[in-house]
């Protein structure tokens, strides 16, 4: 397994990162989410969908209607 994909890993088990933030996210701090979230569903990650709200009320991502989040 490819060393980042380890790290990732490791860093997914450890489940105080999936934890909301206690204050918004900047826009540019929820793409650094998103970007290290990305095998997470928002639905079921605090931190992602925290950030995924930042950046739909930035005007940066558009959620589709027919997909689960």
């Amino acid at each position: 397994m490819h060393s980042l994909a380890i790290h990732h890993l490791s860093r997914l088990n450890q489940q105080e990162q999936h934890q909301a933030p206690q204050e918004p996210f900047t826009v540019e701090q929820a793409h650094d989410v998103m970007r290290f979230h990305v095998a997470c569903r928002a639905k079921c990650c605090p931190r992602k969908a925290a950030a995924q709200l930042v950046l739909v009320d930035a005007g940066r991502m558009v959620l589709a209607e027919n997909k689960p989040c």
